[in-house]
């Protein structure tokens, strides 16, 4: 009898990971308790966070998709929201996933009842509980809404909301508006008020690097990362960090003033936190309102001192202010979860998990059939990262890999923060450093290991007998996969012994992107070179 398993939670996570485990053997049941799948990447204007209308995702086309299951044609280089929901919904039907998915079904709790976890959800206004070997969490990475407390902000008589209530941005018709926090969510906002808003003010404390989507060469700069570049990388990260992390730090500065050379100091974006804890912002879509002075950066708030006044901490006073969104972002945090298995007992610190994926609970049954999705990252494009997470998952639920003894799994964990408290110190900056960051070097290579994909037995090492045949076999397809485009496909090509058989259309599809990708960069330089040569023509 297949070992039956929860999933709960049908964004993309739990979607990629419903699917992993269906294909591994286990008889999968998943719970949404929206009337959709894909999660937050179909707008919505309810109490749930979602994108709006004119998010646009932050990876390329190229790096972006299911390593088995490619974009269309249609899709853009950098895909818009509602492309990547139909996106979801095409893998979801593609894989028949549908029939296993309870929609409208909100997981309330779980509790272990002889040896199974008892899921108790509400489904069309009706409690149920359901009982199964296996249970997978994944609520998304960010979840609960995080507020500043202004100073005297009872003052203040106009509207005070968060992103995630964000209205129909015409409500905003007209008006002068105070965004606090300077983000993605603030570009999204910005970009769905330019329409109706007389001026959006941006309100931030810390400096930011603004880096384009594409690089002089034409191509989206997600590309520049290859499987030999990403070895380098982690080599770099884990026995150079300090050189590593001002090399970033340089090259970074430099895109951002070539990409972006109107960016005055009154803005306050220089200096910017390192790279190695605060992530630049792909600024394509906000930096025509910047410049134009729609949206102007301005220091943090000190106070409101007025029905429709704020004081800023440098002292400049703002007047006839009539909204104030807080795109302050969001902590992490699983609300189902009892108290005994929260992996957050203590608010926006790192989760209280292996790998922040396992319970470091007392029980190995606990260990070895609980699982959290999402609570984990570090800086990889698209959704690879997450899928080799639930690779990881099945591997161990299959026995096929294995976890260590608690005192180590321990040890991983207390190794894990030092790390973090170490990284902070050195940049001297906890600006953007979320509490699911990890260190790369440490645990891309356990999750190549435990979910058996093969990237480092074929490329890390020139001594490796894997690499040696595969390059034996054929020359040109290796140089491709090593040093061209960094395909999702790469991660399915390879047969490791772990019961899971490679992808038969890898091997197509790596060849495939890189065509794509080089055909579209050549028509993106053609339209630049027309756009320059128009230009001088007006000129004249």
């Amino acid at each position: 009898m297949a070992v039956s398993v929860a999933v709960v939670g049908m964004g993309p996570l739990g979607l990629i990971a419903l699917k992993i485990l269906k294909e591994d053997g286990f008889d999968v049941s998943g719970f949404e308790k929206r009337s959709w799948v894909g999660g937050l990447w179909k707008q919505s204007y309810d109490s749930t966070l979602s994108v709006t209308e004119r998010t646009v995702f932050n990876s390329s086309r190229f790096r972006s998709a299911i390593s088995d299951y490619p974009f269309s044609d249609a899709i853009d280089d950098f895909p818009t929201a509602r492309q990547i929901w139909q996106y979801m919904e095409s893998y979801c039907d593609n894989f028949g996933l549908r029939p296993h998915i309870r929609l409208n079904a909100e997981v309330k709790t779980f509790s272990r009842v002889q040896d199974k976890w008892a899921v108790e959800y509400v489904q069309d206004g009706s409690m149920s509980t359901g009982f199964f070997d296996k249970l997978m969490i994944s609520p998304g990475t960010f979840v609960i809404p995080r507020s500043p407390k202004l100073k005297d902000i009872a003052k203040f008589e106009g509207d005070v909301l968060h992103a995630l209530n964000f209205p129909n941005p015409s409500r905003f018709q007209g008006q002068n508006v105070l965004l606090v926090g300077f983000r993605a969510t603030a570009q999204d906002l910005v970009v769905e008020l330019a329409p109706y808003a007389k001026k959006v003010y941006i309100a931030h404390r810390n400096g930011l690097l603004l880096v384009s989507r594409y690089a002089a060469d034409g191509k989206a700069y997600d590309q520049a990362q290859s499987v030999s570049f990403m070895f380098i990388q982690l080599f770099m990260e884990k026995w150079f960090p300090n050189l590593w992390g001002s090399f970033l730090d340089k090259i970074f500065a430099r895109m951002s003033k070539k990409s972006f050379p109107h960016q005055p100091d009154e803005w306050g974006l220089t200096p910017a936190p390192s790279v190695a804890t605060t992530p630049p912002l792909i600024a394509d879509a906000i930096y025509p309102h910047l410049k134009n002075g729609f949206a102007e950066p301005v220091w943090g708030v000190q106070e409101i001192i007025g029905p429709n006044t704020v004081k800023l901490i440098d002292g400049r006073v703002l007047d006839d202010i009539n909204t104030i969104i807080y795109t302050t972002g969001y902590e992490s945090a699983v609300t189902c979860a009892p108290k005994e298995y929260n992996p957050y007992p203590v608010a926006d610190e790192p989760p209280l998990l292996f790998r922040n994926i396992f319970p470091l609970h007392s029980n190995p049954d606990v260990r070895n059939s609980l699982a959290f999705l999402g609570q984990g990252a570090f800086p990889f494009p698209g959704f690879v990262q997450f899928e080799l997470v639930a690779m990881a998952i099945s591997q161990i639920w299959q026995g096929r890999s294995h976890l260590p003894p608690l005192s180590q799994m321990r040890q991983w964990h207390r190794s894990h923060l030092a790390w973090r408290q170490s990284l902070a110190k050195r940049y001297n900056s906890m600006a953007y450093f979320v509490a699911v960051f990890l260190s790369a070097p440490d645990h891309m290579r356990w999750l190549d290991r435990t979910a058996g994909t093969g990237i480092f037995a074929h490329f890390s090492s020139p001594f490796s007998w894997r690499a040696w045949r595969f390059w034996w076999a054929d020359p040109a397809f290796y140089r491709l996969c090593k040093n061209g485009l960094f395909s999702p496909a790469i991660w399915r090509l390879f047969d490791m012994g772990h019961g899971r058989k490679p992808w038969a259309g890898a091997k197509a599809q790596i060849i495939e992107d890189n065509r794509v990708a080089e055909a579209r960069r050549q028509e993106r330089l053609r339209a630049v070179e027309k756009e320059k040569l128009e230009g001088k023509q007006g000129g004249t």
